[in-house]
């Protein structure tokens, strides 16, 4: 059952990083500037950050299986305009409604997972669940390169509307919503009567450990989903494939860091603790990338690179640490919350590093596509680590429940 609600997250996380592979088509045929293409990559983020309540609501009215199947069907729509559009406001269109699509899949997920597993496994299984999405954004790194150059960008994006379709109509056929409906036990964690009243909900807590979670998943949009690869390929003369290979490290890091994340945070029974490394080791990546200090080493590039994803992988604890203080009460709109307030910083922080770079830009350009300079990204790794650091003070304030796992 997870494994379904698991390869649509798969399917929306290829579709949802696929622009970094293809920002050199991109930039040619539809989104000539920073700005416009750091836009194009937003776009996804509008709908998908702009849903998420409602998509948690729904889930937790009506259950998994309709909502994801209909949503597999929309992604399906999506990606065809995507590939048969002929100009930025089109393409924009493509991926808004790519994003209406995936605005369900990790919260459809994770819901999922709150009764088919333990709550003493959650945060392991969150962790393996982003690492599902680090396997998609994999695919969609120098996988998606090389099939883009071989049939042409937009017949691969064609091919994944078919995808879509096949899911949609396998989650309508086999997914099942509650283990009891197949005989097994529910595992939902179940409310806590001491804290059922309004005022003993958490408000604070929640509110501060959402907005917490606006500076890592950023920081990652703009790097590892756009703009990593325009880097290598600018200021270290990578090929393309090179440079998308090497990116490519991010999202692997984030897989891991993910796994790695949720198993040591469920053996310690803390969130906190775990959450506040990732977050702080997220800053020194970014920080050092912005010193200036590797810019004559693509190996140490790269590493910080790969040091930075790792990090961000810490971010699904911040979903465990919301349901555990909910008490789980409604899961998906909690986890939807937390969700939201992580694509914000995913749709604010691309075109602000686009837009660092076009203000800093100094007027040379390469093979039709702007050329910028070194001194250009290292102020944007400044200003995305400074962003991360804001964060984490956010992070630090949050109160940790007793994990009674």
């Amino acid at each position: 059952m997870w494994g379904m609600a698991a390869a649509f997250y798969l399917l929306d996380f290829f579709q949802r990083v696929s622009p970094a592979a293809l920002a050199l088509d991109l930039s040619r045929e539809i989104a000539p500037t920073a700005v416009a293409l750091g836009s194009l990559s937003s776009a996804y983020f509008i709908t998908y950050a702009g849903l998420q309540l409602p998509a948690g609501m729904l889930i937790d009215r009506f259950g998994g299986r309709m909502v994801l199947a209909a949503s597999a069907a929309l992604g399906m729509v999506g990606a065809l305009f995507f590939a048969s559009a002929t100009s930025l406001s089109e393409a924009i269109v493509g991926r808004l409604i790519v994003g209406a699509s995936g605005a369900v899949a990790w919260v459809g997920m994770l819901k999922l997972a709150s009764h088919w597993f333990s709550p003493a496994r959650f945060a392991g299984i969150t962790g393996l669940s982003l690492a599902v999405g680090g396997c998609g954004a994999v695919l969609s790194g120098l996988p998606l390169s090389l099939l883009a150059q071989a049939l042409g960008w937009r017949e691969v994006i064609h091919a994944s509307a078919a995808v879509a379709a096949l899911l949609a109509g396998l989650i309508l056929w086999k997914l099942r919503d509650e283990p009891k409906q197949l005989g097994y036990e529910n595992h939902a964690h179940p409310a806590s009567s001491e804290s059922s009243g309004p005022h003993k909900t958490p408000i604070r807590d929640l509110a501060l450990l959402s907005l917490g979670q606006m500076g890592v998943t950023g920081s990652l949009a703009a790097l590892g989903w756009l703009w990593s690869v325009p880097f290598l390929t600018s200021q270290f003369s990578l090929s393309l494939s090179s440079a998308t290979l090497f990116s490519s490290v991010m999202m692997v890091g984030f897989a891991v860091g993910g796994v790695l994340f949720g198993a040591y945070s469920d053996r310690q029974r803390s969130r906190k603790r775990p959450l506040l490394a990732g977050t702080i080791g997220t800053a020194l990546g970014l920080g050092a990338l912005a010193s200036g200090s590797l810019a004559g080493s693509v190996v140490l590039t790269v590493a910080a690179l790969w040091l930075i994803g790792l990090c961000a992988g810490s971010m699904v604890l911040s979903f465990a640490w919301a349901k555990d203080l909910m008490q789980g009460r409604r899961t998906a709109t909690v986890i939807a919350l937390v969700n939201l307030c992580v694509m914000t910083g995913s749709i604010v922080l691309p075109p602000i590093f686009g837009a660092v770079l076009d203000a800093l830009w100094q007027g040379e350009v390469a093979g039709g596509v702007r050329h910028y300079p070194m001194v250009a990204f290292e102020s944007a790794f400044g200003v995305l680590a400074l962003w991360v650091l804001f964060t984490l003070i956010a992070q630090l304030l949050v109160r940790e429940p007793k994990h009674k796992g």
